[in-house]
């Protein structure tokens, strides 16, 4: 069954809250970044990538 495009929203959304729970605090160092592809106008695929640096 495909995810509709209100369910892929979603599920971006969600996980850009769970992202910055996980490196918003004081021991993390690096970056972190949410890509959502998107083909005309529909959402194709959500990617989180979290590069922690090492102090």
């Amino acid at each position: 069954m495909r995810s509709t495009g209100r369910e892929k929203s979603r599920q971006a959304e969600l996980e850009f809250k769970k992202l910055m729970e996980n490196v918003c605090v004081s021991d993390f160092y690096g970056t972190a970044s949410v890509t959502v592809n998107i083909q005309d106008g529909h959402i194709q695929t959500t990617r989180v990538t979290v590069d922690r640096m090492i102090r």
